[in-house]
């Protein structure tokens, strides 16, 4: 089963084939293919390093990210705004309903403070596109 972090619902949405080394980008392309072609993949919230995580060179040898407070901050904010909950498992076509339902862009800003891709405004072009796939409905 995929496991993603809660920080990492919102830049799997977002993710555009850019990352920390080709290792990491390689991986992320293969887990971000499975949840988009299978919506219904299974991914279980987890606590600590994750599936995106473990072709991360910021990782240490104890399994922890180097930027591990940031990181638990990260997944902090995304648990109380998406309403998810460590352990829990649900579908990529499920968290793409929280985050569109439940992730304005000022709570975006909120959330994602802090995080290295942020100034890029990819991911938030990402959250006003799903927006906007909803008011065409």
């Amino acid at each position: 089963m995929i496991k993603f972090r809660p920080n990492h619902f919102m830049c799997t949405l977002a993710f555009r084939g850019y990352g920390y080394s080709q290792g990491f980008v390689e991986n992320y392309k293969k887990i971000a293919s499975k949840v988009i072609s299978d919506p219904n993949t299974q991914i279980e919230v987890v606590g600590n390093l994750d599936s995106i995580c473990s072709a991360c060179p910021n990782q240490t040898k104890q399994g922890k990210c180097t930027t591990q407070a940031k990181v638990l901050e990260l997944d902090r904010r995304h648990i109380g705004i998406l309403g998810i909950k460590i352990g829990e498992t649900l579908t990529w076509n499920e968290a793409v309903k929280k985050i569109r339902e439940k992730m304005s862009l000022k709570k975006f800003d909120y959330a994602c403070e802090g995080c290295n891709w942020q100034p890029y405004g990819i991911c938030k072009n990402a959250l006003l596109n799903l927006q906007r796939q909803l008011t065409k409905c």
